[in-house]
């Protein structure tokens, strides 16, 4: 019988700076796309179980929860919402919204309203979201600063996201190692020095690799952080590859993934 698991892809990674951080190991689900079929509620809740074993110290969802693939019927918050309350982690589960959580709710893509229908479902579902934010997290002894910035393409490409890194950059002392969930890479060139990892999703490894580089990525940067662990100065960012697909059922030389950062 095929093993349905989810391949894990795991990176491990050191501070760059001289800031104290404890050992920190962390899952990422990026891009489940909900749908059926290809990602209906019994995958996720095996993608679930499969997060809760790897033993995690945080588990970290990082948006485009709506599926929106060809020939296929996406899942409603409140099919997929409830399957993720399951996930368990010490330092807890921690969410961000991206794009396509934005453009699955008309209102909120067109800037009428300031959230959207996955923000109200994650809050009423007691799952923590940090929607341009910042908090604290504990382990050791030592203090993290775990931040996240909401979608930079929420209402399309020609128009302002809903990401306020200056809201968010108020919320982070340059002395403790940062985290900052960011769906989206772009950020990563602009950011300070003292963030010291960027955790995204959104590229999708490009959906399509051959001999091992992406055909194309939804970025301005092409396929510069298409997949993987990046380095720039002192600041890291890691790409997942992420689970579900877009626009159409195909993953080729990118199979999908539970991404895991270890740290220390």
């Amino acid at each position: 019988m095929r093993d349905r698991s989810e391949r894990v892809v795991t990176h491990r990674i050191r501070a760059l700076r001289d800031v104290a951080v404890p050992p920190l190991k962390i899952a990422m689900i990026a891009d489940l796309h909900a749908c059926r079929p290809g990602m209906a509620e019994d995958r996720i809740a095996r993608i679930v179980a499969q997060a809760n074993g790897l033993g995690a110290d945080l588990i970290c969802l990082l948006g485009d929860y709506p599926g929106h693939t060809r020939g296929t019927t996406p899942l409603t918050p409140d099919e997929v919402v409830p399957r993720l309350t399951a996930l368990r982690a010490p330092l807890g589960v921690v969410a961000i919204m991206g794009n396509h959580d934005w453009l699955d709710d008309l209102p909120a893509r067109r800037g009428e309203i300031p959230e959207t229908r996955w923000h109200r479902a994650f809050r009423d579902a007691g799952l923590t979201t940090l929607h341009n934010a910042a908090t604290t997290l504990r382990k050791d002894g030592l203090e993290v600063t775990l931040a996240g910035l909401d979608s930079q393409m929420a209402h399309g490409r020609k128009r302002p996201g809903a990401d306020d890194f200056a809201s968010v950059s108020a919320r982070i002392d340059p002395g403790r190692f940062t985290i900052l969930l960011a769906h989206e890479p772009d950020i990563f060139p602009d950011l300070p020095g003292h963030v010291d990892l960027t955790l995204s999703g959104h590229m999708h490894g490009g959906q399509v690799r051959l001999f091992g580089r992406a055909l194309y990525c939804p970025s301005r940067y092409g396929t510069r952080y298409d997949l993987g662990h990046f380095r720039e100065g002192t600041r890291q960012l890691v790409v997942s590859g992420g689970l579900g697909n877009s626009l159409l059922p195909i993953r080729f030389g990118i199979p999908p993934a539970i991404t895991v950062v270890d740290i220390g």
